[in-house]
């Protein structure tokens, strides 16, 4: 913990000056106009579907409340990619998740904060660890890691579909909501059933889960008693 806190220290001796020069208050916005479907913009919201599932997804998997993500995303100005993974981090290497925000919202790296003697870690999570800073700082794809990790442990996903997903150009939001709403379904249908709809036959996501008989919002509720977002 100590070399942690000792990159802490330094970087937040500047923090007032990196904020005013590198501001993400907007990043995490939630801000959705659209928020139900409607046939005749049958994409239009998709975006917050999307969004309110994932932060189930998140909130289910980090025992948080949805407010508490959209809080930190909102008013902490953290960036949506960037606070999975420090969630992710924070609970396999058993470190706060305040000292990991601390150094990479004042310009550290994934590799300053996992580099760490205080790091803990299984082996499992120590291969995701060195993924994520095998981006090279890209919160994009060190974020698709930390998601293919969790849907493996949460909804015991094999790396084989995964990857048959994803080669169906699925992102990370998207393999959640399939998996979702595959549970919810009667009768089922597959995650990969659910996104050849989508996919394939160019339906919105709005309207696949309209079509299984759910609202946006009753979907971002399917993974258990989670207010909106």
């Amino acid at each position: 913990m100590q070399r942690i806190l000792v990159i802490v220290f330094v970087i937040m001796c500047c923090s007032a000056i990196s904020h005013a020069q590198n501001p993400e208050s907007t990043s995490g916005c939630h801000c959705f106009k659209d928020r139900a479907f409607d046939p005749q913009k049958k994409f239009a919201a998709d975006p917050y579907l999307l969004t309110t599932s994932f932060n189930s997804f998140i909130a289910v998997n980090f025992d948080l409340s949805k407010s508490q993500i959209v809080m930190m995303k909102m008013k902490g100005g953290i960036a949506p990619d960037k606070l999975l993974i420090a969630l992710y981090i924070s609970r396999e290497g058993g470190v706060d998740l305040d000292v990991v925000l601390a150094v990479i919202e004042n310009g550290g790296t994934w590799g300053q904060v996992v580099g760490s003697n205080s790091i803990k870690g299984t082996p499992q999570a120590r291969k995701v660890f060195a993924a994520i800073v095998a981006t090279g700082e890209n919160q994009s794809k060190a974020a698709e890691i930390v998601t293919d990790e969790l849907l493996k442990s949460y909804f015991s996903m094999q790396e084989a579909d995964i990857l048959d997903l994803r080669n169906e150009n699925a992102t990370g939001r998207e393999l959640v909501l399939v998996n979702i709403l595959s549970q919810n379904t009667k009768p089922v249908s597959s995650p990969s059933e659910i996104l050849l709809m989508h996919s394939r036959q160019e339906k919105s996501w709005g309207e696949i889960a309209h079509y299984f008989g759910f609202t946006a919002k009753e979907t971002g509720r399917l993974l258990g008693d989670q207010p909106d977002s």
